[in-house]
């Protein structure tokens, strides 16, 4: 799958665009601030129905604008599709494909689909787990839709249970409510677990081979930690039992402290390299290798299927030196479409590829326009 058109509407610095792309790379440069991540930013509100930048929709909204639109062609084998995504202050999103409303945002996953590098990607290993579970999360939002589902009604109960438990009071009211509350998080969080559980063994394996390859012998591992003990996580049933025997073990505490101790919002995913925590004992160079691995393997992984997923590098190779540059841009080549963002009109590693690769294409971004060259 690839995107073969992009049309903006009131997003960000865009009042108005549009622009055809090619299957391949896709080259586009300018000056910072010109809207070049902005491109980047609404090929993933087709994806995923939000900002992958983690902006609020409100904040994408062009200035004195009371909504956004983000259209785009979407070829898949030998047909393909039109997305269109609205948003208006007040009354938030909808999406059509072909036309037809979807009824939940949820149905639009697996029509388009998006891995997303950044320099920020780096603290995905450094930072704390919340970057982590993300990468997690995001992936499999992309491959199951039920998933996506799980995890808003887990935000939801979470949010709800904690109001609870800051609130609590010794009454059997109070209780029925934390009750209720708590039968809902385990029925969505024993779905997050098992998704996850499953996912990482398999992302485990293509990180560790495309680590292999570009840092040469340095053996990098993942691990699943689930701050729930469960006896077999990647079994729903399983999961929604050891969740929810942590929250009554947990409970009198929660209740003193008024929020929840344990879940998936508790979870982290392990990196090592060599058997170290990557996160304490990492140099720059490392962590930045291993972040690299990280989304290749996601990319990967959303390709399973072989259907392809569209790769957004945005100003990541202006980090990385010319033999991870190229080893960067070679691996990204082989699923499919590729948008590459630079603030000069060549960067390490694209030469070859931009001048003699079939179905690449070079655009220049101004404020509000993009030009294909």
């Amino acid at each position: 799958m690839w995107l073969s058109e992009l049309r903006l509407s009131n997003f960000r610095s865009y009042g108005d665009l549009q622009v055809g792309f090619e299957s391949g790379l896709n080259f586009l440069y300018g000056e910072n601030g010109t809207g070049k991540t902005s491109v980047l930013e609404a090929i993933s509100y087709l994806a995923v129905a939000r900002s992958l930048r983690s902006a609020n929709d409100s904040e994408v909204v062009r200035w004195k604008e009371d909504g956004f639109g983000v259209g785009g062609e979407v070829v898949d084998g030998d047909g393909g599709e039109t997305i269109v995504l609205r948003f208006t202050r007040g009354r938030g999103k909808e999406v059509t494909i072909d036309g037809s409303r979807l009824e939940r945002l949820s149905e639009l996953v697996g029509h388009l689909r998006v891995a997303w590098f950044c320099p920020e990607d780096t603290w995905i290993t450094k930072g704390g787990p919340d970057a982590r579970r993300r990468l997690v999360d995001m992936t499999l939002c992309q491959v199951d839709a039920s998933y996506m589902a799980a995890l808003t009604g887990y935000r939801r109960a979470l949010r709800q249970r904690n109001e609870a438990l800051l609130n609590w009071t010794p009454d059997e009211e109070s209780d029925r409510v934390i009750e209720a509350w708590t039968e809902k998080l385990v029925q969505w969080g024993g779905r997050i677990i098992a998704g996850r559980a499953r996912l990482v063994p398999a992302l485990a394996d293509k990180v560790a081979g495309y680590h292999a390859r570009i840092a040469g012998e340095d053996t990098l591992t993942l691990a699943y930690r689930s701050s729930v003990p469960v006896e077999d996580a990647a079994v729903e049933a399983s999961a929604r039992d050891g969740f929810r025997a942590a929250l009554v073990h947990s409970e009198e505490d929660e209740k003193r402290r008024g929020f929840t101790l344990v879940g998936p919002h508790r979870d982290d995913l392990e990196v090592r390299l060599e058997g170290r925590p990557l996160r304490s004992f990492g140099s720059q160079g490392q962590h930045r290798t291993a972040a690299i691995a990280l989304k290749l393997g996601e990319a990967a992984i959303l390709d399973a299927d072989g259907r392809g997923v569209v790769v957004l590098l945005d100003d990541v190779l202006s980090e990385l030196d010319e033999s991870r540059s190229e080893a960067l841009v070679s691996h990204v080549g082989t699923h499919g479409q590729a948008f590459v963002t630079s603030t000069t009109g060549a960067a390490s590693g694209l030469a070859r590829p931009t001048s003699e690769s079939t179905g690449a294409a070079r655009f220049r971004v101004d404020v509000g326009k993009v030009v294909r060259e």
